[in-house]
């Protein structure tokens, strides 16, 4: 999709203005969202890893983890989780949640632990909880003896 930015209107590939990269990520971010929704998982991953090459918005780097992770693949999920959290001056429940859920479906549970204690933090959610519970009964379980 960039290739078709930089044929169509080539200034626009290295314009961070409205008319280039960050009008090009906000619209592949909205596209890439819906197709999410829909269900079109691969052709989310495609249109937001597009949004997150023309500019690397925290939204667009959390639905690409969150489509990651849905795709079952966790450790690459977290890549862009983190990158979304790190992008944020205040921390989000939801990225933080994700990135958490991420970590604990890659079996790094101590990570896991402090990213989902941390959304918590912000919001008191059960599925964050329960999923909080099980990480550290697993934790607990995987520690050598």
């Amino acid at each position: 999709m960039y290739e078709f930015l930089q044929r169509t209107i080539p200034d626009a590939a290295q314009d961070f203005g409205v008319g280039g990269r960050i009008a090009w990520a906000l619209y592949c971010r909205d596209v890439g969202g819906v197709t999410m929704e829909e269900g079109d998982l691969s052709t989310a991953i495609t249109t937001l890893r597009e949004a997150v090459f023309a500019f690397p918005f925290p939204k667009s780097l959390e639905l690409l983890g969150e489509c990651l992770l849905r795709q079952g693949k966790p450790v690459e999920a977290v890549i862009f989780l983190a990158a979304a959290v790190g992008m944020n001056d205040v921390p989000q429940f939801r990225q933080l949640f994700l990135l958490g859920k991420a970590l604990a479906a890659a079996r790094d549970n101590h990570i896991s632990k402090i990213m989902l204690r941390k959304a918590i933090s912000i919001e008191p959610d059960n599925e964050a909880l329960e999923l909080l519970r099980e990480v550290i009964s697993r934790s607990t379980h995987d520690s050598p003896q």
